[in-house]
């Protein structure tokens, strides 16, 4: 049996990676391929999902309350419950697709750090999650691109979510320079590693429609020999 493959996306909220899940899925369906989701954290299916919730939620205080080798061990730990599920799912050849994997966590807690300290978190946070915990790796990550400005107006146009309460914005979200330090992160991790694929979202000023980038989405699937 060909082993599957794990797909990640990643990008700021606001990028569309929910919606273009749901494309992926309805797509995947129709032509009869085997896969599954996962959505991190997983808010409501585990302990360590709900933890994380809360600490985006601001319940531990702000961005800079919890040092960054603290506040990614809640969303690794969270993945580690699954990891024996995704390792299955990969053996029975299915595409796996993940909206966010490690390099969320890696990129969201680095920008909070100096510029000289982040690479080597990156590459901790990696370690961390990859070598130590034993998760598999990505075979693809596609990072839905959306510039700083514009993903800060998509956010306020999001529907509440359940484990902010009463609040808008998660503490990340709150800062602009910690999504401008994501951004490039991103940017930069996109330029160096080669299984990583840009979506650019936005056209000028004018965010892409939801077809463009799905088209864009399996371009990439099929130079990569993901279907």
């Amino acid at each position: 049996m060909t082993k599957g493959k794990l797909i990640v996306f990643e990008g700021t909220d606001g990028s569309g990676k929910g919606t273009q899940l749901s494309l992926l899925v309805e797509m995947l369906k129709s032509r009869g391929i085997p896969y599954e989701t996962l959505d991190f954290p997983r808010y409501g299916q585990s302990l360590f999902g709900d933890l994380a919730g809360r600490m985006l939620a601001g319940d531990f205080g702000g961005v800079d309350a919890v040092a960054a080798e603290l506040a990614v061990l809640p969303y690794a730990c969270d993945r580690w419950l699954i990891k024996n599920d995704l390792l299955k799912w990969l053996e029975e050849g299915k595409i796996v697709i993940s909206n966010r994997y490690t390099a969320s966590s890696a990129v969201y807690q680095a920008a909070k750090l100096s510029v000289d300290k982040q690479y080597a978190f990156l590459d901790w946070v990696y370690q961390l999650e990859q070598e130590v915990i034993g998760l598999p790796k990505e075979d693809l990550v596609l990072f839905f691109h959306v510039p700083v400005g514009i993903a800060e107006e998509l956010v306020n146009q999001k529907s509440q979510r359940p484990y902010l309460g009463d609040k808008k914005k998660d503490i990340y979200e709150e800062s602009t320079a910690i999504q401008e330090a994501v951004e490039r992160l991103y940017l930069e991790l996109a330029s160096h590693r080669s299984n990583w694929k840009t979506i650019e979202c936005v056209t000028g000023t004018i965010l892409r429609t939801r077809e463009e980038i799905q088209k864009d989405i399996l371009d990439v699937f099929t130079a990569n020999r993901i279907l």
